[in-house]
């Protein structure tokens, strides 16, 4: 397989900042109605919030991922 174009690679750096600004805050209303106490409390629910909060955090290192990998590339044009 050979190596993307540079155009490519803006594409695809285009595309991935576009999701990323789309599902940035993906799990941000679910976990700021837990703060507001719109949930009903219990272990189940910090659980789950404990879960939101990790899906979140890896959510946003994967998109700071994809996009470092494709700059990285760029710049090494």
């Amino acid at each position: 397989m050979s190596k993307p174009e540079s155009l490519q690679l803006q594409f695809l750096l285009g595309r991935i900042q576009v999701l990323s600004d789309q599902h940035w805050h993906l799990f941000t209303s679910a976990r700021q109605a837990m703060d507001d106490h719109a949930w009903v409390g219990g272990g189940a629910a910090r659980s789950f919030a404990h879960k939101l909060d990790q899906n979140d955090a890896a959510l946003h290192a994967e998109l700071r991922k994809a996009l470092q990998l494709v700059r990285d590339e760029l710049n090494r044009r």
